[in-house]
C-alpha cells in the first residue's frame, strides 16, 4: 500500500537522518557552543531542521525512486505523489523540486530571525542542506560516490582564481 504524500512526510523527517546527523555534529565542539540547550534545540523540530530534512529526503527520493522501486523498497515521495494525484513521474518530480525550493526559502527566512543559538549551531543544519545539494547535484552521489569524483577533486586540489 502506498501512503499519501502527507503520511509519507511524517516519517520522512526522521528517515532523512538529518536530525541525528546535525545533533551528532555538535559532539567535539567547544563546551560554550555544545551546551545542553544546543542539544535540546537540535532535537526540537524547528522550522530550520524540518526544511533541511525535507531537502535531504526529497532530493534522495528524486534521484533514487526508480532504482528503489526495482528493489521493492518502500514507496518514495515521488511514488506517493503520483499515486495520490494520478500524476506522471515528471509531474511528481517537478512538484518535489518546488517543495525543495520552498524549503530553501524557509531556511533563508529562519536565518533572518533572531535565535538563542550561536551561528555555529545553526550552521550545522545549513551546511548539511548545502551538502545534500552537492551529493545530488548530478545524480545520487550519496550512493554512487564515483559521481562526485570531479567535484571532490576540484574542491581539494584546484586553486581558487583570484
Amino acid at each position: 500500500m502506498v501512503p499519501t504524500l502527507e503520511e509519507y512526510m511524517i516519517n520522512a523527517y526522521n528517515s532523512s537522518g538529518v536530525p541525528k546527523t546535525c545533533t551528532s555534529n555538535l559532539i567535539g565542539m567547544t563546551p560554550e557552543i555544545a551546551t545542553r540547550e544546543a542539544f535540546e534545540w537540535m532535537t526540537n523540530e524547528s522550522k530550520l531542521m524540518k526544511a533541511c530534512s525535507l531537502i535531504g529526503r526529497l532530493q534522495n527520493d528524486i534521484f533514487t525512486h526508480e532504482y528503489e522501486r526495482k528493489r521493492n523498497h518502500p514507496a518514495s515521495a515521488a511514488e506517493c505523489y503520483m499515486k495520490q494525484h494520478g500524476a506522471t513521474e515528471e509531474e511528481a518530480v517537478e512538484f518535489l523540486w518546488k517543495q525543495i525550493h520552498n524549503a530553501w526559502k524557509d531556511i533563508a527566512q529562519e536565518y533572518q530571525k533572531p535565535t538563542p543559538m550561536p551561528v555555529a549551531v545553526t550552521d550545522r543544519i545549513l551546511n548539511l542542506a548545502r551538502s545534500c545539494n552537492l551529493f545530488y547535484e548530478i545524480g545520487d552521489g550519496y550512493t554512487n560516490s564515483h559521481l562526485m569524483k570531479d567535484q571532490l577533486t576540484s574542491l581539494l586540489f584546484d586553486p581558487l582564481p583570484l
